[in-house]
């Protein structure tokens, strides 16, 4: 069972893929000369990181290398914002969305596999009322709940995250694309590392996107060519949830000034029935820190 690698215009076939296994795939979205721009974007963005790295450590690690993007700053916001990662995730979590994790995900030659795993262990599972409570407080990825990758017979919780992965290179088998368990997202658990699970690898050509529920099994493969493998990991989350990053506090003033209210939205200025207020919870959008007295 897998999805088809569909047109980006294909927006009613994507969302039933990523209803029925999890995941879908579209090529064609970016051209030549927006990857060109991408990757000398990413480029500036892991120089500057790294002046400001205490080691080489902290940036690459077992070939597996991790480059924040700064909204307003890092020249890949069109990315972002763009009609068709935004029509999926509302598709997904409904119209109310906000930008949680913006970073480069490279894959550098002799990167090993990653362990398959989820992106929302972090909620808390639904039980029956005499079941243990799954104590949001005392949540960690030390305490799963392994299970196999097919449809569960009791409730589950729904997707309040996706995951926008966009092949800045060719993402191949070989290079250590995406590795995803078909289905998996309507399971209600994660994977046991102690089991091997069937997955479909994610080859698309440069250009194209990746999208998956958070619910869905997944993991980057090993990359056994002599070239890094770039990506720019885009995830979005529902207005009530905490952010990966915290861009209200990344965004320097000036670059606040130049946002328009989309951005500004998705980045979480906007106030969610007085989640997310600085100092007046009736605001339609929070002041940033600079602007209080």
């Amino acid at each position: 069972m897998s999805s088809t690698l569909r047109t980006r215009g294909d927006i009613a076939g994507l969302s039933q893929d990523l209803d029925r296994f999890g995941y879908c795939m579209a090529e064609g979205v970016l051209d030549a000369d927006r990857l060109a721009h991408a990757i000398a974007a990413v480029e500036r963005a892991a120089g500057r990181g790294k002046q400001h790295a205490a080691d080489a450590d902290e940036w690459r690690r077992a070939g597996d290398e991790w480059v924040v993007l700064v909204a307003g700053e890092c020249g890949l916001d069109d990315m972002a914002r763009h009609p068709l990662s935004l029509a999926l995730a509302r598709h997904l979590l409904g119209e109310r969305i906000m930008l949680s994790g913006y970073t480069a995900h490279v894959i550098h030659p002799g990167n090993e596999e990653m362990d398959l795993h989820t992106d929302q262990w972090w909620l808390p599972r639904a039980v029956c009322p005499e079941e243990p409570p799954h104590r949001p407080g005392a949540i960690t990825r030390a305490v799963p709940r392994y299970g196999p990758p097919t449809a569960s017979r009791h409730p589950i919780n729904p997707a309040v995250v996706i995951n926008v992965m966009w092949a800045i290179s060719d993402f191949t088998r070989a290079n250590g694309c995406t590795r995803l368990v078909p289905g998996s997202h309507l399971s209600g658990c994660e994977p046991d590392p102690e089991r091997t699970f069937a997955t479909v690898h994610a080859e698309v050509p440069a250009g194209s996107v990746v999208m998956w529920d958070a619910r869905t099994w997944h993991g980057s493969g090993r990359n056994t060519t002599d070239a890094s493998r770039i990506g720019v990991s885009i995830t979005y989350c529902g207005p009530q949830f905490r952010q990966l990053q915290n861009h209200t506090l990344a965004v320097r003033p000036e670059t606040h000034a130049s946002l328009d209210d989309t951005m500004r939205t998705l980045l979480g200025f906007r106030l969610f029935s007085s989640y997310g207020a600085t100092d007046d919870d009736e605001a339609t959008f929070a002041r940033p820190g600079y602007e209080r007295p």
